[in-house]
């Protein structure tokens, strides 16, 4: 882990330094985790691959905001969560609001338990969408990465108290806003 940071960084001083070039390996290291941030961002399949490109045209031209006391696969990380998380604002601002969302059909449920476990998967994303970047980022590498707390907490360069907090904080924001928007949600589970 250690060269590999010592490595990207390299590339990044070869690539400021006017070595264009450098940078495919940059494209060739990431291009894989970028596309994986992208979708489970909750894009469509059909933009993962447009998203990527702009993503990585966006760090090539910021790569100089990158900060090498960071991991830069923390850094491009971030860029792409929030360039996506940005799409989908823009993207649900442009489609109809009666709009349903695309379902994948299942011989195990109806096709009315799937249009609904598909909305209430739409809810769900939108309301984390609305949560605080630093709240979703940390719940987003523990509950869709999988990643445990140490290892959210080295990605994130921040203590695993930090990252257990802001878990809390965002599970609680979430609850909070779903109740708002969604309190049928909740009457179903208890009843």
């Amino acid at each position: 882990m250690k060269d590999r940071t010592e490595r990207d960084r390299a590339i990044v001083r070869a690539v400021l330094g006017g070595d264009e070039q450098a940078f495919g390996e940059l494209i060739e290291r990431y291009q894989r985790m970028l596309a994986g941030v992208v979708w489970r961002y909750g894009a469509a399949a059909d933009d993962v691959e447009d998203l990527v490109s702009e993503i990585l045209m966006k760090a090539y031209t910021q790569l100089k905001r990158y900060r090498p006391e960071h991991a830069f696969s923390t850094w491009l990380y971030r860029l792409a969560a929030n360039h996506v998380i940005d799409y989908g604002r823009r993207q649900k601002k442009e489609r109809d609001r009666s709009e349903m969302p695309e379902e994948i059909a299942s011989d195990a449920i109806s096709p009315e338990e799937s249009s609904l476990l598909g909305q209430r998967s739409q809810d769900i994303r939108d309301a984390m969408n609305d949560l605080a970047a630093h709240y979703r980022e940390a719940m987003f590498l523990i509950y869709v990465e999988g990643m445990t707390i140490d290892e959210a907490a080295r990605e994130l360069g921040l203590p695993t108290g930090t990252v257990k907090t802001r878990l809390m904080r965002g599970r609680n924001a979430l609850r909070e806003r779903m109740l708002r928007t969604h309190p049928t949600y909740f009457q179903e589970r208890e009843a």
